[in-house]
């Protein structure tokens, strides 16, 4: 079975992978090139999951990219 912190990054990416098909005007590349950064960033740092307040923060920080690439997604498939 996946952990939390493992599922919320396969959502994550999932999510971060629609949105940047979506965004074909480019209007939030800037934002959502952040996101993939940060998102990179916890995938490089693989021992985090092993650090219980880091493991935390970071599936805090996921939660929040989750909700605002949802947000995201609701604006642009609303204005298509």
């Amino acid at each position: 079975m996946k952990s939390s912190l493992e599922q919320l990054l396969a959502t994550t990416d999932d999510l971060l992978y629609r949105a940047r098909i979506y965004d074909r005007n480019l209007l939030r590349r800037d934002e959502l090139l952040r996101m993939g950064e940060m998102r990179d960033s916890l995938v490089r740092n693989r021992w985090i999951a092993d650090n219980g307040p880091l493991r935390d923060r970071a599936v805090e920080t996921l939660l929040l990219m989750r909700q605002r690439l949802i947000t995201l997604l609701e604006d642009m498939l609303y204005t298509a």
